[in-house]
């Protein structure tokens, strides 16, 4: 437990330490823990261009044309993968180049089997890309089987229901035919004998 004087002396610490105050201050700061954009809460982080970002989501909304807010949640997902696939596309590229620089005459599979923490984080990165494209084929996948069960169904499409009795290739038989002398006996076949 904290004696009198150690809160008195953590409250006056506290006091110096409040953090920058003015808007620019709290602009400049407000990305701080960011390190690579891999956990990114934003979409569009500094060093990208939101016009960019906007250009590709309406290109998404041209292309899929969203109706319901499933529809929007399936096409915003894809949106996002494809996203922060191209934003990892080009950590990816960088940490190529940092490998190959700090592994001078290696080649890139040697650079690779390094224990450096540019490898480490080249495998976690291309790992995330593929987790990425697997999140947008699954969005898209939902979006198109929505899209399947609500399309109103064609009545010519629909299979014809249709009684086995009035095909006019088989010519109807009644009882007595099947106890007619020029037929055999019908077989069953989970038995192996007449069903006579």
């Amino acid at each position: 437990m904290a004696s009198p004087a150690q809160i008195t002396a953590n409250r006056a610490n506290a006091q110096k330490s409040t953090g920058p105050r003015s808007v620019e201050g709290k602009s400049a700061t407000r990305f701080n823990a960011l390190q690579h954009g891999i956990d990114a809460a934003a979409v569009v982080i500094p060093g990208e261009d939101p016009a960019a970002y906007e250009a590709l989501a309406a290109d998404y909304r041209r292309d899929f044309r969203p109706q319901t807010p499933s529809e929007i949640f399936h096409v915003d997902t894809m949106l996002r993968a494809d996203w922060m696939k191209r934003r990892l596309q080009l950590v990816e590229a960088d940490l190529y180049r940092t490998l190959l620089t700090e592994t001078p005459g290696s080649s890139l599979a040697a650079a690779l089997l390094s224990e450096s923490p540019a490898a480490k984080l080249l495998a976690r990165t291309q790992r995330q890309i593929a987790a990425f494209e697997r999140t947008w084929h699954r969005a898209n996948t939902e979006l198109r089987r929505a899209r399947a069960e609500d399309a109103p169904q064609d009545p010519d499409d629909s299979p014809q229901s249709f009684d086995p009795l009035e095909l006019a290739s088989f010519p109807q038989s009644t009882n007595d035919d099947l106890h007619s002398p020029d037929m055999p006996p019908a077989i069953n076949p989970e038995r192996g004998h007449s069903c006579l």
